[in-house]
């Protein structure tokens, strides 16, 4: 009965090991997705302005264009950093729990290997 308790949790382990992997590939995922976005706000800005340079007709009006243009540009810089911020951390987090949850699955297979030596060296006795 002790092997299949034992048996039990390290099926529960491997299978929260499974699922905080996963999450942590949908993580990885949204760092790369959040790269993405930050390299097409980067070149919207550049575009932008290029387009503010050849249309505005005098210096105040491209002096507020791109000032706008600026503006727009930070606050999203700002959304996307604080996401990836976030998204870092969740990381870290989840490669934190990886190595427990992994750490406890091994213990508990060193308790198993150890209970199948003990019950088979007192089966031989």
């Amino acid at each position: 009965m002790a092997f299949t308790g034992i048996q039990a949790t390290i099926n529960f382990y491997t299978q929260q090991e499974s699922d905080l992997t996963n999450e942590l590939t949908d993580i990885m995922t949204d760092i790369t997705g959040a790269s993405r976005k930050m390299t097409k706000l980067v070149q919207k800005t550049s575009e932008l302005k290029q387009i503010a340079r050849e249309e505005c007709y005098s210096e105040e009006d491209y002096d507020e264009v791109m000032d706008a243009i600026q503006d727009d540009y930070e606050l999203e810089l700002a959304k996307i950093t604080e996401w990836e911020s976030e998204l870092e951390i969740r990381k870290e987090q989840l490669e934190t729990e990886i190595k427990a949850t992994s750490s406890y699955k091994e213990s508990f297979k060193s308790a198993l290997k150890q209970n199948v030596q003990s019950d088979f060296k007192y089966a031989q006795s």
